[in-house]
């Protein structure tokens, strides 16, 4: 079926930020790393904010449902355990000790959030303990500690170079690294896959709230 002219437009938006994305790799490739890495971030947080939408302070959050759902790259769901116990005894000290249990059979593995969910679920903790637990367990993952030292490095500090976890265990292996590679490939795929959704749906960013958003 062709396109209508809507799409027509859209498409050609899209064409044109592929266009953009590609030339990071040479921009890296040309010594100029720093400037490639940091606008990936940012093309990141557009197609996040352009697809989740919210007006006010869902920046955060878009990043990370980004990286997690649309990057084709379950290291960013993963849960890092040492930040778990950070935000735990912050928000929920009431449940440390039950948190430490957990992670201390594996202190170093990134854990999966939904294997995690669950063994919350069945442990001793209060309703009100493990509701707030689960649902704020993507403030642990990978993706949310890329947003803070890394994406707010880049776009608002001095700059990152990237994120190394000398000590962590993802699939096996020790040590994760998040570099420009592992964001570049994370931008193509979000990219590809809201391009193709808002082509397909006749929406700007796949967002039926965009227009009314930016009112």
């Amino acid at each position: 079926m062709p396109l209508t002219s809507k799409q027509q437009f859209i498409k050609c938006f899209f064409d044109e930020f592929r266009r953009k994305v590609e030339r990071l790799e040479k921009l890296s490739s040309d010594g100029f790393n720093e400037e490639a890495f940091t606008l990936s971030l940012i093309y990141i947080d557009r197609l996040a904010s352009g697809h989740y939408g919210g007006k006010y302070g869902q920046n955060r959050r878009n990043f990370w449902r980004a990286l997690k759902e649309l990057s084709d790259n379950p290291l960013f769901g993963m849960i890092h355990p040492q930040r778990l116990l950070e935000e735990t005894r912050v928000q929920y000290a009431s449940a440390t000790l039950q948190v430490e249990s957990i992670v201390s059979q594996e202190p170093h593995t990134l854990l999966e959030e939904g294997k995690l969910a669950e063994t919350i679920r069945c442990s001793s903790l209060t309703d009100c303990e493990k509701v707030g637990l689960v649902s704020n367990l993507w403030r642990a993952s990978i993706a949310n500690i890329s947003y803070d030292y890394i994406r707010n490095a880049e776009v608002h500090g001095p700059g990152s170079g990237g994120l190394s976890f000398d000590h962590s265990i993802y699939k096996g292996q020790t040590g994760v690294t998040l570099d420009f590679k592992t964001f570049y490939d994370a931008l193509c795929a979000i990219l590809s896959r809201v391009a193709e959704m808002s082509i397909r749906d006749s929406q700007w960013f796949g967002n039926t709230n965009y227009a009314k958003e930016r009112k």
